[in-house]
């Protein structure tokens, strides 16, 4: 009554169920990857976006004489704090654009001379650093020297 079938050319079920099994965790790994490459992105994103807010600030503090930064004058942010050390001036504020405001620091060194061409030019180091929402991660820095 029972035949023998002699057509053994199929998968078993059992084989079905570890090809799945395997495609379900190669695919699991693969799609982990996503959410970290966007993760890395939108924080590059910020950085790129910091580093040109750096230099921006970098430009108009360059063109700006030391004695109108020392009297407070015509700053390139808002909102500012300004202290005055006997090594360096820090200035803190906000920089607004008009996308977003960033959370600036300038420290300028008060001591440093340069010496161009055997003349002594009175050059003052300058460090510009853009921080997080939060003020506690450094961003970018960016160096830069202004003429006194």
């Amino acid at each position: 009554m029972f035949h023998n079938l002699k057509n053994n050319s199929g998968f078993t079920l059992i084989e079905i169920l570890a090809s799945v099994v395997l495609l379900t965790v190669v695919l699991s790994m693969f799609l982990s990857i996503f959410p970290q490459m966007a993760n890395t992105n939108n924080r590059t994103g910020d950085n790129l976006d910091a580093a040109n807010v750096g230099k921006e600030v970098l430009v108009k503090m360059k063109k700006m004489s030391y004695e109108n930064i020392t009297s407070k004058t015509n700053l390139p942010i808002d909102n500012t704090t300004y202290t005055n050390s006997t090594n360096n001036i820090q200035i803190k504020g906000t920089y607004v654009t008009n996308v977003e405001n960033y959370n600036v620091e300038i420290n300028i060194n008060k001591t440093h001379d340069v010496e161009i061409n055997s003349s002594t030019t009175r050059l003052r180091r300058f460090s510009i650093k853009i921080l997080d929402d939060q003020n506690k991660n450094t961003l970018t820095t960016t160096y830069g020297y202004l003429q006194k």
